[in-house]
């Protein structure tokens, strides 16, 4: 029975909102909306977070920037006939970016979620908890409620993966910079599970049994990585820019810190046990190219080496074995007037998920993005932003339901130049 309950809540605890990879972000920064082709970046802060050796060809100086997201999502999954969804916005899904530039070299920290980043609310159960309660229920002596109990429940999931980069760049000559950083993740992930018909059916025998109406957990990790870049510029023709960063495996060792409910242990759930949600290493190439003084167009392309990371389901321990996936993304930044500033990309991503390996909470899918955005310089120091993307996801058959979603992202920044 607990192989059948883990293998049916495979992936409970990922709240993935827009993914490049797995579970990696591909939203890190609020620019991204305005353009998701930003790897060849080395105008702006959010260098710091897609080309950290671009900082290094960034005017002297200090400059940082701080923004935040919006998201408006419809997860859904369908089974039998009958629709399961989610549609809890996030409003709070912050990152902060500052480089300082002098002479040969630049030092910068960046702050953003890597991972996860959300809520998921599902106020009417999902088709996999329910089955997985009553199967529960089904070898007890309740076995006759087994149904009326699974179709009353509610599961909330939370997971959110934080992350600090601190690194410098350094300019060999007119034409190359070198960067290095590390980057410090820390990630919460905690689910409830409540199912009211415990302290209603058979005079509340399962909430006596189980010490209330709710199974969850919560679980947290830390992890460091490493990233290193290289960007070229006007190496064959003048005012095109080359970009390559590699950001290494991250390792991620979760630990469950508390539990709710005895039945917890039926998914394979203790205190003080861990599981592996490692981030897989990820390649970045960007090219750009400046048509004239006014527009920069460019091409971005991300590589997730998922088989090189350890995944595993939470809830039972098995390892989850995604193929490696990858995205591409055209964009272009206008500079309309001294003072304002227009931009839009596209994005497409193919995702590494199997026949038998996704998630019915937070469906991985093949999705394409289209985004634009404006940026206004207030003054000569400060620059306002904002940036709406929709995220167009492909449907998908796993097992008996068919998943589905559906995204509206929409940001707001300020970048300071105070000197």
């Amino acid at each position: 029975m607990k192989k059948i309950i883990a293998a049916a809540l495979t992936l409970v605890c990922t709240a993935a909102l827009f993914a490049g990879g797995i579970d990696n972000k591909t939203n890190l920064n609020s620019g991204f909306l305005r353009n998701p082709s930003r790897n060849s970046e080395h105008k702006r802060p959010e260098a710091v977070i897609y080309n950290i050796a671009g900082t290094g060809f960034m005017d002297e100086g200090l400059a940082f920037n701080v923004g935040n997201q919006f998201i408006f999502k419809k997860y859904t999954h369908e089974a039998a006939g009958t629709e399961y969804k989610d549609e809890k916005p996030v409003f709070l899904f912050p990152d902060a970016e500052i480089v300082y530039k002098k002479d040969n070299w630049a030092a910068f920290f960046g702050f953003g979620v890597f991972a996860g980043g959300g809520s998921l609310e599902y106020k009417d159960g999902t088709a996999v908890t329910r089955a997985a309660i009553a199967g529960k229920i089904a070898t007890t002596a309740l076995a006759s409620y087994a149904a009326t109990i699974a179709a009353d429940q509610s599961l909330d999931v939370y997971s959110v993966t934080m992350g600090e980069i601190l690194g410098g760049s350094y300019v060999l000559n007119d034409n190359i910079s070198l960067s290095g950083a590390v980057r410090f993740l820390h990630a919460t992930q905690n689910m409830t599970l409540t199912c009211p018909k415990f302290s209603t059916i058979a005079g509340g025998a399962l909430a006596t049994q189980n010490g209330g109406n709710d199974i969850g957990y919560d679980a947290k990790g830390y992890g460091f990585g490493g990233i290193l870049g290289i960007n070229a510029k006007d190496v064959f023709v003048p005012g095109l820019y080359l970009a390559l960063q590699y950001q290494t495996i991250t390792k991620l060792n979760m630990e469950f810190k508390s539990t709710e409910g005895t039945m917890v242990s039926e998914f394979g759930i203790e205190e003080g046990k861990k599981f592996k949600n490692d981030l897989p290493a990820v390649l970045g190439l960007g090219i750009g190219y400046y048509v004239n003084d006014d527009i920069y167009v460019s091409t971005s392309f991300n590589y997730y080496f998922n088989k090189q990371a350890k995944m595993q389901n939470p809830l039972g321990g098995t390892d989850m074995e995604y193929n490696d996936s990858w995205e591409i993304g055209l964009g272009a930044d206008w500079q309309v007037l001294p003072q304002l500033g227009l931009s839009a990309g596209t994005m497409y991503s193919k995702q590494g998920t199997k026949d038998d390996v996704n998630s019915a909470f937070s469906p991985v899918l093949d999705s394409l993005v289209t985004g634009f955005g404006v940026e206004y310089k207030v003054t000569k120091q400060v620059m306002l932003t904002g940036s709406y993307m929709h995220c167009r996801y492909f449907e998908q058959d796993y097992g008996a339901m068919t998943l589905n979603k559906d995204i509206h992202l929409a940001a707001v920044g300020v970048t300071v130049k105070p000197f």
